[in-house]
């Protein structure tokens, strides 16, 4: 009797007893293989097999010893061994019982291969299904367009397990002539990288049909497609490299518009990932074809790729209209006080360049700081927009660059010429009076000198206005001018008596340093008030919530003596305890302020850390902005009004990402 067993091959490892009774012959499968041993190292990396146990065996070695080998196998053996085996042989191994027993147990081991097989293939699919997950999961979570388009060709390089891959993306902006533009490509045998290109989008190019007609382009020989075909292959980068092409799938990425934003294409799937195809023959031999299977995961990988790329143009674009913003505000701002233009700008380059430069300060605490570049972003708004609530101040307050208002001083000029000519008049009539009392030539003389008098006095005093109209600290006798001056009389136009000058023209003339009167620098010190409240208005994001207070602490100071809150250190955060630093050195060494001489920087940095000595500013920190010459990132930059508001921002189309950037 002959059982059909199975039809692939069977290897029965047995002793000399089983060969005695039976053999391949007995079974109608020329692919069953009877194989006699004597030792357990013969059974050393056998394939699924049977293996039948008798006594003779058990002679060689231990049933432990033989059992090392037969992780693999469906182990038999006599009856009367008493041994834990899968089955047990008849008494003096009858043949038809025999037979019938082999082949219920060829059966068992096909079933069990199958299930093996069956197993591996649910276990590479659950790994493939994990990786896609895992994929979606780091293609979601990256932000920045140029690096998550490079994750992309990354990953699905490892996905498909393809030689190379290379990105395309659609540009219909021109809708006259819309192009596909290559922007990356990454290849394991070929050390190189295309420059950027376009061609027309068209059926004539594998990525351009994938495109257009949105559907997947999987070919399994790229130089043997049939020319009924719209395309054909571009073989010139193989003559070019010495490589060769076989395998090529084109998978379009579709957003949830179904529109095509891009292509996916993969060329050359191996058999084994690591494997450089160098020559035709290795290329040959381990070049596989995209299976159905493959096909569907890329196709799934290409989908959560469409929806990562446009979730990161959308929030490009929102930060680009942020960005925007925040340009056309501060530059709003500084048109409004040309005197501080670029001020902000320089602000926002020195106190990022000092975040950065933290971990090589001296302080255990600051050599820990390490700011992510969201907490730099923060920061580098923040000082932007340090100076937002000057939009709240007064503008003849803000451009104030005398002591005294815009036009007082000719208002005070015309006054002295009009008491100047009240003085000749009245001479004039004296004179008139004593010549007609026909009075001695002195004492007209005598007339003439005092008016002469008055007239230097005056002079004098309006002198004395201009000199201490300069924003420059005065001496004491120009004070003594002024308080003699503020007490000279001065009869109004309206008739009722007065002085020269007024009151707010004595306050604002004896301000000793700066231009400005307390009332007027209380105004210019509230516009961080007005910061604080105009920030508070914006809907900020989570990670941008602390640019408020980070931006109205800026004039804070260590020891309390700042404003607007009078904040000690511990209330003020790191990031404002930059700005103010910043903020100050810029402030000294600006070259656009009216009323004051822009300071070398040596000297600014000596007033900074005697500030710092004194305890209003950030030793440490200063420290740091001197050691590592921070103040230097803003010497050989230009910061012309033009330059901030034309400078570009970056595209929010995908096709403008410049991946070299990244």
């Amino acid at each position: 009797m002959k059982t059909n067993i199975l039809d692939d091959s069977i290897y029965i490892f047995h002793g000399k007893q089983l060969k005695e009774h039976i053999n391949a012959n007995d079974f109608n499968n020329t692919k069953t293989q009877f194989v006699c041993i004597h030792s357990p190292e013969e059974l050393a990396d056998s394939p699924n097999c049977l293996f039948i146990f008798d006594s003779e065996l058990l002679e060689t070695a231990s049933f432990t010893q033989w059992s090392k080998y037969l992780w693999n196998s469906i182990t038999i053996s006599e009856q009367h061994l008493g041994l834990n085996t899968d089955l047990l042989l008849p008494s003096n191994f009858p043949k038809l019982e025999t037979i019938k027993l082999l082949g219920f147990a060829c059966q068992q081991l096909r079933i069990k291969q199958q299930y093996s097989v069956t197993n591996n293939l649910l276990s590479f699919e659950h790994k493939r299904i994990t990786q896609l997950n895992e994929i979606g999961i780091a293609l979601s979570n990256e932000k920045n367009l140029g690096v998550l388009l490079k994750k992309i060709l990354h990953e699905s390089q490892n996905l498909s397990d393809c030689d190379a891959v290379s990105l395309y993306l659609v540009d219909k902006r021109d809708e006259d002539a819309p192009k596909l533009i290559f922007k990356l490509s990454f290849n394991d045998t070929l050390d190189f990288q295309l420059d950027e290109f376009s061609l027309p989008l068209n059926n004539h190019s594998i990525a351009g049909y994938a495109a257009l007609n949105n559907q997947e382009v999987n070919i399994n020989d790229a130089y043997n497609i049939l020319e009924t075909k719209p395309f054909q292959f571009d073989s010139s980068v193989d003559e070019e490299m010495n490589y060769r092409t076989i395998s090529i799938l084109a998978v379009p990425i579709t957003n949830h518009e179904n529109k095509v934003i891009g292509v996916l294409q993969f060329i050359n799937r191996k058999s084994q990932r690591d494997i450089k195809l160098t020559t035709a023959e290795i290329t040959k031999q381990y070049v596989i074809p995209f299976d159905s299977g493959i096909c569907h995961l890329l196709c799934a990988l290409a989908s959560q790729a469409a929806i990562s790329i446009e979730n990161a143009v959308l929030l490009e674009s929102i930060n680009n209209l942020f960005e925007g913003f925040v340009q056309a505000s501060v530059t709003a701002i500084e048109q409004r006080d040309p005197t501080t233009s670029g001020h902000s700008f320089r602000v926002a380059d020195l106190t990022t360049a000092l975040a950065t430069r933290m971990p090589n300060s001296d302080h255990h605490d600051y050599r820990q700081m390490t700011y992510s570049d969201s907490e730099i972003r923060e920061i580098r708004y923040a000082s932007l927009l340090h100076d937002f609530g000057k939009v709240g101040v007064r503008e003849h307050v803000l451009i104030k660059e005398k002591k005294l208002p815009e036009n007082r001083l000719e208002l005070l000029q015309y006054r002295f010429e009009l008491e100047k000519e009240r003085l000749k008049r009245k001479a004039l009539e004296q004179e008139l009076h004593l010549i007609h009392q026909q009075s001695p030539v002195e004492i007209i003389h005598q007339v003439q000198q005092e008016l002469k008098l008055k007239i230097e006095q005056l002079e004098q005093y309006f002198q004395s206005i201009l000199e201490a109209n300069e924003p420059t600290i005065l001496h004491d006798g120009n004070f003594a001018h002024l308080v003699t001056l503020k007490d000279h009389p001065f009869d109004e136009l309206s008739g009722h008596p007065g002085f020269l000058i007024s009151d707010n023209d004595f306050l604002a003339l004896s301000v000793t340093k700066g231009t400005l009167t307390d009332t007027e620098r209380k105004e210019i010190q509230s516009h961080v008030v007005h910061t604080l409240k105009f920030l508070d208005q914006i809907p900020w994001t989570a990670d941008l919530s602390n640019i408020p207070n980070i931006a109205a602490a800026h004039h804070e100071k260590l020891n309390g003596e700042g404003y607007p809150y009078g904040l000690t250190a511990e209330n003020i955060s790191i990031p404002s305890r930059m700005m103010a630093i910043c903020d100050i050195y810029d402030a000294l060494v600006a070259k656009d302020r009216p009323y004051k001489s822009a300071l070398h920087f040596d000297r600014a940095l000596d007033i900074i850390q005697t500030e710092a000595n004194h305890g209003l500013l950030d030793k440490e920190l200063v420290k740091v902005f001197i050691n590592e010459e921070v103040y230097k990132i803003t010497t050989h930059k230009n910061y012309t009004p033009s330059m901030n508001t034309s400078e570009p921002l970056k595209q929010n189309h995908i096709c403008n990402v410049d991946l070299h950037n990244h």
